[in-house]
């Protein structure tokens, strides 16, 4: 009995918005039935509300206050009814009334404030903030255009902050979630397990403290522990934290300094070219870098051949080939000797069916192969 108390306690603690409101229903409806049964009881003789549905009509009409008219009581004790019926109902059903408006603007108050737990599914979770966000909000409102995506924001902004980015962005279904990036609570409000992509971004959003990798860490080993079905693209300053990141998880590890840096030093011999890259990393008109899947035809058959494909077809310019392949297997530990013990491990670890689980599997660029290369099962095109 004490855990169905227990149980039924916490329930109506966690529901307590929609307690209410089925509360506040049964008032009315109590009420409804109570103003039409003393109603018809009186009226039923005098050819003016004739049946029950009759004194339901009149018992809606008088307690929104809608009054039209068409039926009223006219017997004494039937116009007493109307007049307690008439204060009572517009006492209750006006606290109806405000008891919605209430939830609806305390909603909005939680919603501003980054206080609600996000119910989507399929949408772009960015937890952090630093300028990076605004070129990721930039692509998705040129990109995705003709969509309007649902984007999370995780990060501890100020209202106004976030309310300038949802006025500057109204293509762009924006929420906000407040709070820190490395508290797994808060991400579970983003509803993380559920989002098509999450992005960790070295966070510059919380107030007097320095932006860190430490905290983008912490973040994504709180993800490593929940069954994340969607991409998790993780942007760090410094290469030295990348030890610590499991990228079997990963699709995606961007190092801030090494991409600026290396701009920076290719300008020095090849001035165009950086501001060329930049160009092409905006995709403005349709026109930049993407990732395409190769066709199932092309599996086996050489770069130059699918290049001139997607040359005549698609008037796509292949650039290279993107290879997700895992840098551990048995083949990689065993020696070339085909004899002795590497050769018994190996036809053991055959009999058995058994494979090494690895956890590191990387992305291999290659930018321009000979023409002569195999497109593997693996490959994915980078075109321009």
């Amino acid at each position: 009995m004490k855990k169905f108390l227990r149980k039924k306690a916490i329930f109506f603690k966690k529901h307590r918005t929609l307690v209410l409101l089925l509360k506040n229903l049964l008032l009315v409806f109590v009420i409804v039935l109570t103003g039409a049964a003393g109603v018809l009881f009186f009226e039923y003789k005098t050819g003016v509300i004739e049946d029950f549905f009759d004194a339901i009509w009149w018992s809606l009409v008088t307690i929104t206050t809608v009054g039209y008219g068409d039926l009223y009581p006219i017997t004494f004790w039937g116009r007493i009814i109307g007049i307690v019926f008439i204060l009572l109902g517009f006492i209750v059903f006006s606290t109806f009334t405000a008891f919605i408006a209430s939830n609806f603007i305390d909603k909005k108050i939680k919603e501003r404030k980054g206080l609600n737990t996000i119910r989507e599914r399929n949408h772009i979770l960015i937890c952090g903030w630093n300028n990076s966000a605004y070129k990721i909000l930039d692509f998705m409102k040129l990109y995705l255009s003709g969509k309007i995506p649902t984007v999370v924001l995780v990060n501890e902004l100020d209202e106004g902050d976030i309310s300038s980015l949802q006025n500057n962005y109204p293509d762009l279904d924006i929420r906000f979630i407040k709070g820190d990036i490395t508290n797994l609570d808060i991400l579970l409000k983003g509803s993380i397990s559920s989002a098509s992509h999450i992005i960790l971004l070295y966070d510059e959003s919380k107030q007097k403290a320095a932006a860190s990798d430490e905290r983008t860490i912490i973040a994504a080993h709180n993800l490593y522990e929940l069954n994340i079905k969607g991409m998790i693209n993780i942007q760090l300053k410094d290469k030295k934290y990348l030890p610590n990141i499991q990228k079997d998880k990963v699709k995606n590890i961007i190092i801030f300094d090494d991409v600026g840096g290396n701009l920076l030093a290719n300008a020095t011999l090849n001035p165009s070219v950086p501001d060329f890259v930049q160009e092409a990393l905006k995709f403005n008109e349709g026109k930049g870098f993407k990732e395409i899947e190769i066709p199932n035809e092309f599996i086996g058959k050489t770069f130059d051949s699918l290049f001139e494909h997607l040359k005549k077809t698609k008037d796509m310019i292949l650039l290279g080939i993107a290879s997700v392949k895992t840098d551990f297997s048995i083949d990689s530990i065993l020696s070339d000797d085909t004899t002795g013990i590497d050769n018994f491990i190996k036809k053991q670890f055959e009999l058995s069916g058994k494979k090494i689980e690895t956890r590191d599997k990387k992305t291999h660029i290659k930018i321009k192969p000979e023409k002569e290369y195999l497109i593997q099962e693996t490959d994915k095109a980078i075109v321009l």
